[in-house]
């Protein structure tokens, strides 16, 4: 049997220019030739058209079904499983999609006009989030606990709009007024993270990093650095009312060192990971963690003024607002200071009087 290329496309349903499409491809091309050098397809040329229309029928692109009718060495199991794996991830992007779309459908349905007005730039903030983010963290944004993604939406809008005009007015930085904005931004970071460290850290590299998530959201450079200046100060006014005025400036000057300001963030995060893992506290990773959290602790607060740090461990005790940060927990909290006490374990009987004042003390940081 041999078939010009017109009578092919009609016995197969195909337009002539699908079969010029496949023989340009190296997909299917004529193998018989006629006297006057016309080309015709053979009956191994249908059996192999036959083929590609099955493969077609199951989901596979043109590419992927050159690559398995010409490879040998593919086996029809590994092409069946190979499928399937394309279907389950067609069928996640479709939930994905579908979560996406109720989300903003969410956003929508409040009936405001700037809902309405602004759901393009919602829709590109989310495509934004999924580039940065994992599923995982997708979902965590989408469903935060104790308030709908809308309501906290709407908390950051009028949040930002307040920090905005702060700082338009020159809001003085040690001031109560400041000092209010700066712990609403943390709350709102825990509540919209849903106390995930890692999510907030990655949030934050993309709001610095995409100039577009800044003209979309108002949060930019200068904005979260006011916010971590505040914060500082924030946290000093609370250490004040138990120390000296020498030593309250000595830790406000810690407190606004820029790399303090960025680290304990990250370190957070990564005692966090190990404590998730189930990691001992004994592990060499935690306990190489232990010590940069001790060395962090003394460069944030206290140096080696033993007398300050005690003053210091006083206040955190009656200030339940120091211990505020992303990340941090009392299972943390106890994770740490177990991994202190190990890393000041004494080394014979003699001095066995347990870890040092400092110790005991180290795992009172915060993020």
């Amino acid at each position: 049997m041999r078939l010009k290329i017109g009578d092919l496309a009609k016995r197969s349903g195909l337009t002539v220019r699908a079969l010029h499409h496949y023989d340009a491809i190296g997909l299917l091309s004529p193998s018989a030739r006629t006297d006057s050098g016309a080309r015709q397809y053979r009956q191994q040329d249908l059996i192999r058209l036959h083929r590609i229309q099955a493969l077609k029928a199951l989901g596979y692109a043109l590419p992927a079904i050159r690559t398995n009718l010409d490879d040998p060495s593919i086996q029809p199991l590994e092409i069946i499983q190979r499928q399937i794996q394309v279907l389950d991830e067609q069928a996640r992007l479709a939930q994905e999609l579908r979560a996406r779309l109720q989300h903003l459908a969410a956003h929508m349905s409040a009936g405001s006009e700037t809902a309405a007005a602004d759901w393009l730039n919602l829709l590109e903030m989310m495509t934004m989030y999924q580039q940065h983010l994992t599923d995982d963290e997708m979902v965590a944004l989408r469903t935060p606990k104790g308030s709908t993604a809308r309501e906290i939406s709407a908390q950051w809008t009028q949040l930002v709009a307040e920090v905005a005009q702060a700082m338009q007015q020159r809001m003085p930085q040690d001031g109560p007024a400041a000092h209010t904005l700066a712990w609403r931004w943390v709350r709102l970071v825990i509540a919209m993270t849903g106390n995930n460290p890692v999510l907030a850290n990655k949030l934050k590299a993309m709001q610095q990093r995409e100039s577009r998530a800044q003209e979309i959201l108002g949060i930019d450079a200068a904005k979260l650095d006011w916010i971590g200046q505040v914060l500082a100060h924030a946290r000093t006014a609370l250490f004040a009312k138990y120390l000296s005025p020498a030593e309250t400036h000595a830790l406000r000057q810690r407190q606004l060192a820029g790399r303090i300001l960025d680290d304990w963030p990250k370190l957070v995060a990564l005692v966090r990971a190990q404590m998730e893992a189930g990691a001992p506290v004994d592990a060499e990773p935690v306990q190489a963690l232990a010590k940069r959290w001790a060395q962090l602790f003394r460069d944030s607060y206290c140096g080696d003024d033993v007398v300050l740090e005690g003053k210091v461990r006083h206040a955190f005790t009656q200030e339940p607002d120091l211990m505020l940060g992303v990340g941090v927990d009392e299972a943390l909290m106890v994770f740490v200071q177990k991994a202190i006490v190990h890393l000041h374990r004494p080394f014979d009987s003699a001095t066995r009087a347990g870890p040092k004042p400092s110790a005991r003390f180290e795992l009172k940081a915060k993020s």
